[in-house]
């Protein structure tokens, strides 16, 4: 093939055009399906984009801050405690058992504990738990290395055990005494199935929750104004019967997931506070109302650490010695979680999605030319009057365009009865 040849080829295969041609098949079949197509794909576009998914409007996502308040009053007897700190029946209040008493978007409640009092930066026997304490000599506890996972540094002596005193370990330097991490804590007559702060789960929670949707300089909070002016002193959150009250009974969201209290408490566990707006802004402003919802967060079949905890310490003084107590506080994280969407009538989706339908009915002629072309019986029939090639630059003396009547024949060549193809 010559070059020449070659060039008048790819000319021909890049300049052409191809242009609809329009077939009347007289089958009720195929016309029974095109028409169904069609009515699927028109309900689709008006029955779900335009009218459920609201297709009509313009979409804007909230900005949100959300702040809580704890009330509740509870206590823990300790009996005769090895501390003078933690003697007796003590009181907790929010300002005990809400830790930090400030956080972002969640609120951790305290529900059960393990204290450690009046520890100090002195020597002590490391815990007997870690196996690579265990020693027979002073040689085994090279001196200044930190214990793995431990509680301070080898002081290079191998002692007896304060907790087993027939196992000699590793002394340390750190704060001592050594934390007992069991539940409940030893020596004392803790229930081993209720948390010292059980009392908690009768507490209540205000949660205040501001949105605002900047596209649509819309603002609203989760404060109703309702016409009983006490109502909001008194109410509980319940969903069937006050489900606009922001103040909720911790026991109340704990039991809506199906779990109880007590149980969780025990441990610790982390919750969703799910606050839902989906707003209308084509109506009043006042039907946009938040919705609520409660889910357990944390892995309830943890293989590892299962609820919630961590530790912290309060610092004091005594004859120039700086002393701690350590707790390591179990309870319920209350994580608030809020979703916002608003939407308003605006020309420009529904068009687009107008026209989006409009372009999706072009499947209806899509499937059917392939029912035509491939399936029925009279495909070949069909096919030879869909296609029909005009090669412009073939002309006959007169001037007049050349079809390649290998293919087709013009319309117009043929007899009236084959114009109108019947199956």
């Amino acid at each position: 093939m010559g070059l020449t040849e070659c060039r008048q080829k790819g000319i021909g295969i890049l300049l052409h055009y191809e242009t609809v041609k329009i077939i009347d098949i007289k089958n009720k079949k195929v016309g029974a399906l095109y028409r169904f197509i069609q009515l699927i794909i028109i309900s689709y576009v008006i029955g779900y984009v335009i009218v459920y998914k609201k297709g009509y409007q313009e979409f804007d996502v909230a900005i949100s801050t959300v702040t809580t308040k704890l009330k509740g009053t509870t206590y823990v007897d300790f009996g005769k405690f090895n501390s003078t700190l933690f003697n007796g029946i003590r009181i907790y209040d929010p300002s005990d058992y809400v830790i930090p008493p400030q956080e972002t978007d969640a609120v951790f409640v305290m529900t059960n504990m393990i204290l450690t009092p009046k520890q100090s930066q002195s020597n002590c026997p490391e815990d007997s738990k870690f196996k690579d304490i265990h020693c027979k000599k002073d040689s085994d506890c090279p001196k200044m290395v930190p214990v793995k996972n431990g509680n301070g540094v080898r002081t290079g002596k191998c002692v007896s055990s304060d907790r087993n005193s027939s196992m000699t370990v590793c002394e340390i330097y750190g704060w001592c005494p050594t934390e007992v991490d069991q539940l409940p804590m030893p020596n004392n007559n803790f229930s081993d199935t209720v948390p010292l702060l059980d009392g908690t789960k009768y507490s209540t929670m205000l949660v205040k929750n501001q949105i605002s949707f900047p596209k649509f300089r819309a603002i609203r909070n989760n404060i109703i104004q309702f016409n009983d002016s006490t109502y909001l002193k008194r109410c509980h959150y319940n969903s069937d019967t006050d489900p606009l009250c922001p103040i909720f009974n911790l026991e109340d969201i704990v039991s809506s997931c199906g779990d109880n209290y007590t149980d969780v408490a025990y441990q610790g566990a982390i919750y969703g506070i799910i606050i839902e707006w989906d707003c209308n802004l084509d109506h009043s402003i006042d039907e946009c109302l938040p919705k609520y919802q409660f889910k357990r967060l944390d892995d309830v079949n943890s293989p590892i650490s299962p609820g919630y905890n961590f530790r912290y310490a309060d610092y004091y003084v005594e004859e120039d010695t700086r002393y701690r107590v350590l707790t390591k506080a179990y309870g319920i994280k209350f994580e608030l979680l809020v979703h916002g969407k608003a939407g308003k009538f605006n020309v420009i989706p529904l068009l687009t999605n107008l026209g989006a339908g409009m372009a999706l009915l072009g499947i209806a002629t899509v499937w059917c030319d392939f029912i035509v072309m491939y399936l029925l019986k009279k495909r070949n029939v069909y096919r030879e009057h869909k296609y029909q090639r005009v090669d412009d630059d073939s002309q006959d003396p007169k001037g007049n365009v050349q079809v390649d009547d290998d293919e087709n024949e013009l319309e117009s060549d043929r007899p009236e009865a084959e114009r109108l193809i019947k199956p």
